[in-house]
């Protein structure tokens, strides 16, 4: 479910075009880095399968739960996660994962062993955020992969439901915000911010102006006293 602009949730199939919703590297439980532009309660159903997720053996896989699919590619014990709106190909989820693969492991292959917790975060999430921009949106994405001749062939992996891996009582209602309500908070937030600035500098203005003419007035008293003394003197 998504939220929509009235507050309401909406069901998926009102979307339109498929998305990217949250990507992530992990190891085990670990996530090493993570990216989303949406809000919702999705990363606690994401530790609950990697919780679940057994990663021993390399591989990809799929999982749909409720009206998303979860995309996993396991790679020498990493685990590479996209989340994704159904109706979003999942060649191209793939090939994104795979993407994603070869650029977190020609940076950080040396730092697997001793790697905690978020640590690359700060160094690799902007890199995400590109690709899942890019994959998501771009259509030359596709076609970029095809001519490199990385297409990703995914009619061997096979679409489980995710009580494969889950028990019942693990599976919750996933929910999701659309990103463009974020987008209105956001405005909503920098035009309030702006007005208030707007305000403060206006008074801080009028605050300096006053005090310049007190000084101001000060000085003409002090010349006007100094100029009568002096005729008087």
């Amino acid at each position: 479910f998504l939220r929509g602009r009235s507050g309401e949730r909406q069901t998926l199939g009102h979307m339109g075009a498929g998305e990217i919703v949250y990507a992530l590297v992990a190891r085990g439980s670990t996530v090493f880095v993570e990216h989303t532009r949406s809000t919702g309660n999705f990363q606690q159903v994401t530790r609950t399968i990697l919780d679940k997720f057994e990663s021993s053996a390399d591989g990809q896989h799929s999982y749909t739960y409720d009206s998303f699919l979860f995309h996993i590619s396991v790679d020498q014990g990493l685990i590479f996660l996209a989340m994704t709106t159904v109706d979003f190909e999942r060649r191209i989820a793939f090939a994104f994962l795979d993407d994603v693969r070869e650029s977190f492991l020609s940076k950080y292959a040396h730092l697997m062993a001793t790697a905690v917790a978020y640590e690359m975060n700060r160094t690799f999430a902007e890199e995400l955020e590109r690709k899942i921009d890019f994959y998501t949106n771009n259509p030359q994405a596709d076609k970029l992969r095809r001519v490199q001749g990385e297409v990703v062939e995914v009619k061997q992996v096979m679409v489980d439901n995710i009580e494969k891996i889950l028990d019942r009582g693990d599976k919750i209602e996933l929910l999701v915000d659309k990103a463009e309500d974020l987008s209105e908070q956001a405005t909503k937030f920098k035009k309030s911010g702006s007005e208030l600035k707007a305000k403060m500098w206006w008074s801080q203005f009028k605050l300096q102006l006053i005090i310049c003419s007190g000084i101001g007035l000060l000085l003409l008293v002090i010349v006007l006293s100094a100029t009568k003394c002096f005729g008087q003197c």
